[in-house]
């Protein structure tokens, strides 16, 4: 005894998801425990006086740090005076304690026309896109100062704030 009656429901399922506002940077490096932007190189010179001057450096890094967010999300990147002090918008390169320092310029634009303060954040929105490069350049004036030979560096702590 089979039964022809077919039997047939309907249900209904809700589907949800949450979108919350964060961010992630991407093409960063870890070194020794420390999430590194990269490098910026000044380069080779003998003088800071010569026909090669200014120097002139961008972010050195196989892929540029990029904010990556939700559209509209909006964040503020500050940058330090790096371990020898800076003011305004100079900061300085030694070769060691007592070494004479040379000052140099952090710009937001390849132009170097929009420089970065010593510890004032620059604010920013993110676009529809969802992503921001984060680039960096730096410039050396001009110098009568002939340095003596060696490695000048800087470590610059900077700080992204969402």
């Amino acid at each position: 005894m089979f039964s022809g009656c077919a039997w047939s429901a309907q249900y209904e399922l809700e589907t949800r998801l949450v979108v919350e506002r964060g961010c992630q940077l991407v093409g960063i490096t870890r070194e020794a425990g420390v999430d590194s932007l990269g490098i910026l190189d000044f380069g080779h010179t003998s003088r800071l006086d010569g026909p090669s001057a200014p120097l002139s450096a961008a972010l050195i890094n196989p892929r540029l740090p990029r904010l990556e967010c939700n559209p509209d999300t909006t964040y503020q990147l500050q940058i330090d005076g790096g371990q020898h002090g800076g003011n305004a918008d100079v900061r300085y390169l030694t070769l060691g304690p007592g070494s004479p320092a040379i000052p140099y310029r952090l710009f937001r634009d390849p132009a170097r026309q929009i420089p970065l303060l010593v510890n004032v954040p620059v604010s920013g929105t993110v676009s529809d896109s969802g992503s921001v490069d984060l680039p960096l350049y730096g410039r050396i004036e001009p110098l009568q100062l002939i340095p003596p030979v060696g490695l000048y560096a800087d470590l610059l702590k900077v700080t992204l704030t969402l």
